[in-house]
Protein backbone atom coordinates (compact mmCIF):
# COMPACT_ATOMS: atom_id res chain seq x y z
CA UNK A 1 0.00 0.00 0.00
CA UNK A 2 1.28 3.48 -0.74
CA UNK A 3 -0.02 7.03 -0.65
CA UNK A 4 -3.26 8.03 1.05
CA UNK A 5 -5.01 5.13 2.78
CA UNK A 6 -8.74 4.78 2.19
CA UNK A 7 -10.92 4.78 5.30
CA UNK A 8 -12.15 1.26 4.58
CA UNK A 9 -8.60 -0.05 4.19
CA UNK A 10 -7.60 1.79 7.35
CA UNK A 11 -10.32 0.22 9.53
CA UNK A 12 -9.65 -3.28 8.21
CA UNK A 13 -5.87 -3.04 8.68
CA UNK A 14 -5.93 -1.48 12.13
CA UNK A 15 -8.49 -3.95 13.43
CA UNK A 16 -6.41 -6.85 12.16
CA UNK A 17 -3.23 -5.39 13.63
CA UNK A 18 -4.88 -5.03 17.03
CA UNK A 19 -5.93 -8.67 16.95
CA UNK A 20 -9.54 -7.69 17.49
CA UNK A 21 -12.77 -7.95 15.57
CA UNK A 22 -14.79 -4.93 14.51
CA UNK A 23 -17.17 -3.96 17.26
CA UNK A 24 -19.12 -1.22 15.56
CA UNK A 25 -22.39 -2.72 16.73
CA UNK A 26 -21.30 -2.10 20.34
CA UNK A 27 -20.73 1.62 19.76
CA UNK A 28 -23.05 4.47 18.72
CA UNK A 29 -24.39 3.42 15.35
CA UNK A 30 -23.74 6.54 13.32
CA UNK A 31 -22.95 10.21 13.38
CA UNK A 32 -26.68 10.88 13.40
CA UNK A 33 -27.03 9.27 16.82
CA UNK A 34 -28.99 11.80 18.92
CA UNK A 35 -26.72 11.15 21.91
CA UNK A 36 -23.85 12.80 20.04
CA UNK A 37 -23.85 16.57 20.63
CA UNK A 38 -23.46 18.63 17.46
CA UNK A 39 -24.92 22.04 18.23
CA UNK A 40 -23.35 25.24 19.51
CA UNK A 41 -24.88 26.08 22.91
CA UNK A 42 -27.37 28.91 22.91
CA UNK A 43 -25.71 32.25 23.55
CA UNK A 44 -22.19 31.03 22.69
CA UNK A 45 -20.39 33.39 20.30
CA UNK A 46 -16.91 32.08 19.48
CA UNK A 47 -16.16 35.10 17.33
CA UNK A 48 -16.01 37.19 20.48
CA UNK A 49 -13.13 35.09 21.81
CA UNK A 50 -9.55 35.21 20.63
CA UNK A 51 -6.35 33.69 22.00
CA UNK A 52 -4.19 36.02 24.08
CA UNK A 53 -0.96 34.13 24.79
CA UNK A 54 0.12 36.71 27.35
CA UNK A 55 -2.43 35.39 29.83
CA UNK A 56 -3.61 32.04 31.19
CA UNK A 57 -7.37 31.72 31.61
CA UNK A 58 -8.81 28.79 33.58
CA UNK A 59 -12.38 27.83 34.35
CA UNK A 60 -13.44 27.83 38.01
CA UNK A 61 -12.16 24.68 39.65
CA UNK A 62 -14.61 22.57 41.65
CA UNK A 63 -13.45 20.85 44.80
CA UNK A 64 -13.29 17.06 44.65
CA UNK A 65 -15.90 16.30 47.29
CA UNK A 66 -15.18 13.06 49.15
CA UNK A 67 -17.02 14.12 52.30
CA UNK A 68 -19.25 11.65 54.10
CA UNK A 69 -22.10 12.08 56.57
CA UNK A 70 -19.82 11.41 59.51
CA UNK A 71 -19.50 14.45 61.81
CA UNK A 72 -17.05 12.63 64.07
CA UNK A 73 -14.83 11.60 61.10
CA UNK A 74 -14.57 8.05 62.41
CA UNK A 75 -15.76 6.18 59.31
CA UNK A 76 -13.25 4.64 56.89
CA UNK A 77 -14.58 4.96 53.34
CA UNK A 78 -11.46 4.66 51.17
CA UNK A 79 -11.02 0.93 51.84
CA UNK A 80 -13.88 -0.54 49.82
CA UNK A 81 -13.54 0.72 46.25
CA UNK A 82 -11.50 3.10 44.15
CA UNK A 83 -13.20 6.48 44.00
CA UNK A 84 -14.45 7.85 40.68
CA UNK A 85 -14.47 11.63 40.34
CA UNK A 86 -17.90 12.74 39.05
CA UNK A 87 -17.72 14.43 35.67
CA UNK A 88 -19.11 17.68 37.05
CA UNK A 89 -16.36 17.67 39.70
CA UNK A 90 -13.55 16.66 37.34
CA UNK A 91 -11.17 19.55 36.79
CA UNK A 92 -11.32 21.50 33.52
CA UNK A 93 -8.19 23.31 32.39
CA UNK A 94 -8.15 25.78 29.50
CA UNK A 95 -5.12 27.47 28.06
CA UNK A 96 -7.20 30.38 26.87
CA UNK A 97 -10.70 29.78 25.56
CA UNK A 98 -13.38 27.14 25.11
CA UNK A 99 -13.70 26.29 21.41
CA UNK A 100 -17.04 26.10 19.66
CA UNK A 101 -18.48 22.57 19.57
CA UNK A 102 -17.90 20.77 16.28
CA UNK A 103 -20.43 19.35 13.86
CA UNK A 104 -19.49 15.70 14.08
CA UNK A 105 -20.50 15.00 10.46
CA UNK A 106 -17.61 17.21 9.31
CA UNK A 107 -15.06 16.28 11.99
CA UNK A 108 -12.04 14.15 11.15
CA UNK A 109 -8.67 13.28 12.67
CA UNK A 110 -5.67 13.64 10.35
CA UNK A 111 -2.35 11.82 10.83
CA UNK A 112 0.36 13.25 8.59
CA UNK A 113 3.92 14.57 8.43
CA UNK A 114 6.79 12.08 8.51
CA UNK A 115 4.64 9.00 7.88
CA UNK A 116 4.45 6.57 4.96
CA UNK A 117 0.67 6.61 4.66
CA UNK A 118 -1.07 9.84 5.69
CA UNK A 119 -4.51 8.94 6.98
CA UNK A 120 -7.74 10.73 7.80
CA UNK A 121 -10.06 9.10 10.33
CA UNK A 122 -13.73 10.09 10.62
CA UNK A 123 -15.81 9.69 13.77
CA UNK A 124 -17.60 6.54 12.49
CA UNK A 125 -14.15 5.15 11.58
CA UNK A 126 -12.97 5.77 15.12
CA UNK A 127 -15.98 4.09 16.69
CA UNK A 128 -15.55 1.06 14.42
CA UNK A 129 -12.13 0.27 15.89
CA UNK A 130 -11.77 -2.08 18.83
CA UNK A 131 -12.82 -0.23 22.00
CA UNK A 132 -10.79 -0.28 25.19
CA UNK A 133 -12.08 0.86 28.59
CA UNK A 134 -9.59 1.59 31.38
CA UNK A 135 -9.55 3.41 34.70
CA UNK A 136 -6.90 6.13 34.89
CA UNK A 137 -6.02 9.15 36.97
CA UNK A 138 -5.42 12.45 35.19
CA UNK A 139 -3.44 15.25 36.84
CA UNK A 140 -2.54 18.74 35.66
CA UNK A 141 1.14 19.69 35.84
CA UNK A 142 0.01 22.87 37.55
CA UNK A 143 -1.76 21.04 40.37
CA UNK A 144 -0.47 22.78 43.52
CA UNK A 145 0.27 21.02 46.79
CA UNK A 146 -3.09 19.66 47.98
CA UNK A 147 -4.83 20.97 44.85
CA UNK A 148 -7.95 19.77 43.03
CA UNK A 149 -6.44 19.61 39.52
CA UNK A 150 -6.57 15.83 39.57
CA UNK A 151 -9.32 13.28 38.99
CA UNK A 152 -9.87 9.58 38.50
CA UNK A 153 -12.38 7.94 36.18
CA UNK A 154 -12.86 5.35 33.43
CA UNK A 155 -11.99 6.26 29.85
CA UNK A 156 -13.07 4.50 26.65
CA UNK A 157 -11.30 4.80 23.34
CA UNK A 158 -9.04 2.85 21.02
CA UNK A 159 -5.32 2.12 21.14
CA UNK A 160 -3.20 4.48 19.08
CA UNK A 161 -0.25 2.15 18.39
CA UNK A 162 -2.06 -0.22 15.97
CA UNK A 163 -3.13 2.83 13.98
CA UNK A 164 0.41 4.17 13.84
CA UNK A 165 1.78 0.75 12.89
CA UNK A 166 -0.33 0.96 9.74
CA UNK A 167 0.36 4.63 9.10
CA UNK A 168 4.10 3.92 9.19
CA UNK A 169 5.94 6.51 11.28
CA UNK A 170 9.27 7.23 9.61
CA UNK A 171 12.57 6.74 11.45
CA UNK A 172 13.52 10.41 11.07
CA UNK A 173 10.47 11.48 13.11
CA UNK A 174 11.31 12.32 16.73
CA UNK A 175 8.08 13.90 17.95
CA UNK A 176 4.37 14.18 17.35
CA UNK A 177 2.80 17.63 17.23
CA UNK A 178 -0.89 17.92 18.11
CA UNK A 179 -3.55 20.09 16.55
CA UNK A 180 -6.58 20.99 18.66
CA UNK A 181 -9.58 23.15 17.90
CA UNK A 182 -8.78 25.57 20.74
CA UNK A 183 -5.43 26.22 18.95
CA UNK A 184 -3.50 24.77 21.88
CA UNK A 185 -0.06 23.58 20.83
CA UNK A 186 2.31 21.00 22.25
CA UNK A 187 4.37 18.01 21.12
CA UNK A 188 5.57 14.80 22.72
CA UNK A 189 8.55 12.47 22.31
CA UNK A 190 7.74 9.29 20.41
CA UNK A 191 8.92 7.08 23.26
CA UNK A 192 5.93 8.29 25.25
CA UNK A 193 3.45 8.37 22.40
CA UNK A 194 4.22 4.86 21.11
CA UNK A 195 3.41 3.10 24.39
CA UNK A 196 0.97 0.23 23.93
CA UNK A 197 -1.51 1.85 26.31
CA UNK A 198 -1.71 5.28 24.66
CA UNK A 199 -5.39 5.80 23.84
CA UNK A 200 -7.48 8.00 21.60
CA UNK A 201 -10.40 8.64 23.94
CA UNK A 202 -14.02 9.49 23.16
CA UNK A 203 -15.86 8.45 26.35
CA UNK A 204 -15.48 9.34 30.04
CA UNK A 205 -17.23 7.48 32.87
CA UNK A 206 -19.40 5.57 30.39
CA UNK A 207 -20.61 8.68 28.55
CA UNK A 208 -19.43 10.53 25.49
CA UNK A 209 -16.87 13.16 26.37
CA UNK A 210 -18.54 16.39 27.36
CA UNK A 211 -17.60 19.47 25.40
CA UNK A 212 -15.54 20.80 28.33
CA UNK A 213 -13.59 17.55 28.51
CA UNK A 214 -12.61 17.46 24.86
CA UNK A 215 -15.45 16.06 22.73
CA UNK A 216 -15.11 14.48 20.26
CA UNK A 217 -11.53 13.28 20.90
CA UNK A 218 -8.69 13.59 23.36
CA UNK A 219 -5.54 11.56 23.94
CA UNK A 220 -4.36 9.69 27.05
CA UNK A 221 -0.61 9.00 27.35
CA UNK A 222 0.48 6.88 30.36
CA UNK A 223 2.78 8.61 32.82
CA UNK A 224 2.43 12.20 31.66
CA UNK A 225 0.64 15.24 33.02
CA UNK A 226 -2.38 16.59 31.18
CA UNK A 227 -0.26 19.29 29.52
CA UNK A 228 0.84 16.70 26.94
CA UNK A 229 -2.64 15.25 26.37
CA UNK A 230 -4.70 17.82 24.43
CA UNK A 231 -8.47 17.86 24.16
CA UNK A 232 -10.51 18.62 21.02
CA UNK A 233 -7.97 16.83 18.84
CA UNK A 234 -8.25 16.91 15.07
CA UNK A 235 -4.66 16.33 13.95
CA UNK A 236 -1.30 14.75 14.69
CA UNK A 237 1.82 15.64 12.71
CA UNK A 238 5.07 13.70 13.00
CA UNK A 239 8.06 16.03 12.96
CA UNK A 240 11.85 15.88 13.14
CA UNK A 241 12.44 18.77 15.57
CA UNK A 242 11.74 19.58 19.23
CA UNK A 243 8.66 21.73 18.78
CA UNK A 244 7.96 23.88 21.83
CA UNK A 245 4.32 24.37 22.73
CA UNK A 246 2.41 27.07 24.55
CA UNK A 247 3.11 26.17 28.17
CA UNK A 248 6.66 25.06 27.38
CA UNK A 249 7.28 28.52 25.93
CA UNK A 250 6.44 29.97 29.34
CA UNK A 251 8.88 27.71 31.16
CA UNK A 252 6.76 24.67 32.03
CA UNK A 253 8.39 21.27 31.64
CA UNK A 254 8.73 19.84 28.16
CA UNK A 255 8.89 16.26 29.45
CA UNK A 256 5.90 16.48 31.82
CA UNK A 257 6.41 13.15 33.58
CA UNK A 258 4.14 12.76 36.61
CA UNK A 259 5.87 13.17 39.97
CA UNK A 260 5.03 10.90 42.88
CA UNK A 261 2.74 12.82 45.20
CA UNK A 262 0.10 12.24 47.85
CA UNK A 263 -2.71 14.12 49.53
CA UNK A 264 -4.85 14.07 52.65
CA UNK A 265 -8.52 14.21 51.67
CA UNK A 266 -10.47 13.45 54.84
CA UNK A 267 -11.08 15.00 57.27
CA UNK A 268 -11.02 18.38 55.53
CA UNK A 269 -8.42 20.94 56.55
CA UNK A 270 -9.09 22.70 59.89
CA UNK A 271 -11.79 20.20 60.87
CA UNK A 272 -12.65 19.70 64.53
CA UNK A 273 -12.19 16.05 65.50
CA UNK A 274 -13.10 14.04 68.58
CA UNK A 275 -11.91 10.66 69.78
CA UNK A 276 -10.46 8.21 67.26
CA UNK A 277 -10.83 9.41 63.68
CA UNK A 278 -9.94 8.18 60.20
CA UNK A 279 -7.32 9.90 58.04
CA UNK A 280 -7.76 9.12 54.35
CA UNK A 281 -6.44 10.20 50.98
CA UNK A 282 -4.72 9.17 47.78
CA UNK A 283 -1.21 8.80 46.35
CA UNK A 284 -0.20 8.78 42.69
CA UNK A 285 3.04 8.24 40.80
CA UNK A 286 2.06 8.00 37.14
CA UNK A 287 3.57 4.75 35.80
CA UNK A 288 5.30 4.07 39.13
CA UNK A 289 3.53 1.89 41.70
CA UNK A 290 2.98 3.34 45.16
CA UNK A 291 4.55 0.95 47.66
CA UNK A 292 4.06 2.85 50.92
CA UNK A 293 2.13 5.79 52.33
CA UNK A 294 2.96 7.19 55.77
CA UNK A 295 1.67 9.96 58.02
CA UNK A 296 3.43 12.00 60.67
CA UNK A 297 1.73 13.88 63.51
CA UNK A 298 3.38 17.15 64.61
CA UNK A 299 6.73 16.14 63.07
CA UNK A 300 6.76 12.85 64.96
CA UNK A 301 7.61 9.37 63.71
CA UNK A 302 6.15 8.21 60.40
CA UNK A 303 3.37 5.62 60.61
CA UNK A 304 2.47 3.30 57.70
CA UNK A 305 -1.08 3.42 56.30
CA UNK A 306 -3.27 0.75 54.72
CA UNK A 307 -3.53 0.86 50.92
CA UNK A 308 -6.14 0.09 48.27
CA UNK A 309 -4.81 -0.31 44.73
CA UNK A 310 -6.51 0.13 41.39
CA UNK A 311 -5.88 -2.28 38.55
CA UNK A 312 -2.67 -0.49 37.51
CA UNK A 313 -0.27 2.19 38.80
CA UNK A 314 -2.06 4.59 36.43
CA UNK A 315 -4.91 4.69 38.97
CA UNK A 316 -4.41 6.57 42.21
CA UNK A 317 -3.78 4.47 45.31
CA UNK A 318 -6.10 5.16 48.23
CA UNK A 319 -4.74 5.14 51.77
CA UNK A 320 -6.23 5.29 55.26
CA UNK A 321 -5.39 4.92 58.92
CA UNK A 322 -6.98 5.71 62.28
CA UNK A 323 -5.49 7.91 64.98
CA UNK A 324 -6.48 9.07 68.45
CA UNK A 325 -5.17 12.47 69.63
CA UNK A 326 -3.46 12.30 73.01
CA UNK A 327 -4.70 15.74 74.04
CA UNK A 328 -6.89 18.62 72.95
CA UNK A 329 -5.57 21.38 70.73
CA UNK A 330 -4.28 22.00 67.24
CA UNK A 331 -2.00 19.50 65.55
CA UNK A 332 -0.57 18.98 62.06
CA UNK A 333 -0.71 15.83 59.93
CA UNK A 334 1.73 15.28 57.03
CA UNK A 335 1.59 12.55 54.39
CA UNK A 336 4.33 11.11 52.20
CA UNK A 337 4.43 8.36 49.57
CA UNK A 338 7.14 5.98 48.38
CA UNK A 339 7.11 4.42 44.91
CA UNK A 340 8.61 1.28 43.42
CA UNK A 341 11.76 3.08 42.24
CA UNK A 342 12.59 3.78 45.90
CA UNK A 343 11.74 7.46 45.68
CA UNK A 344 10.15 8.85 48.85
CA UNK A 345 8.63 12.31 49.16
CA UNK A 346 10.97 14.40 51.30
CA UNK A 347 10.38 18.05 50.45
CA UNK A 348 8.08 19.95 52.81
CA UNK A 349 5.33 22.04 51.26
CA UNK A 350 2.36 24.15 52.22
CA UNK A 351 -1.15 23.67 50.80
CA UNK A 352 -1.41 25.73 47.65
CA UNK A 353 2.33 25.91 46.95
CA UNK A 354 2.98 26.28 43.22
CA UNK A 355 3.83 23.29 41.04
CA UNK A 356 5.80 25.43 38.56
CA UNK A 357 7.71 24.44 36.45
CA UNK A 358 7.49 20.63 36.37
CA UNK A 359 4.85 19.48 38.84
CA UNK A 360 5.29 18.94 42.56
CA UNK A 361 6.11 16.11 44.94
CA UNK A 362 6.13 18.30 48.04
CA UNK A 363 4.65 16.83 51.21
CA UNK A 364 1.02 17.78 51.84
CA UNK A 365 -0.25 18.64 55.32
CA UNK A 366 -3.50 19.54 57.08
CA UNK A 367 -4.16 21.01 60.53
CA UNK A 368 -6.88 19.72 62.86
CA UNK A 369 -8.46 20.85 66.11
CA UNK A 370 -8.78 18.00 68.59
CA UNK A 371 -11.66 18.42 71.02
CA UNK A 372 -12.91 16.39 73.91
CA UNK A 373 -16.05 14.35 73.29
CA UNK A 374 -17.87 16.58 75.79
CA UNK A 375 -17.10 19.76 73.79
Amino acid sequence: MSGQTTRREFIIMVSAAAGGMLLAACRPASASDPSIPTLVPEGFHPGALSPTPSSLTNTPLPTIDFSESDPEHSQITFDSQIRITPIDKFYVQLWNFLPAPVAIDSWSFEIHGLVDHPTTVTYPDLLALEPVTVMRTLECIGNPVGGSLIGNTTWTGTRLKPILDQVGVQSKAVRAKFAASDRYMTSVDLDWLLQDDTLLVYEMDGRLLTHEHGYPLRIMIPGLYGQKMPKWLFGMEFIRDKFQGYYEHYGWSDKCEVKTNSQIVLPENSAAVTGTFALQGWAYGGKRKITKVEISIDDGDWKSCDLLYGDSPLVWTQWWTKWTPEHEGTFKVEVRATDDTGFMQNQLGEPGDSAYPDGTNAIHSFAYQAQSEDS
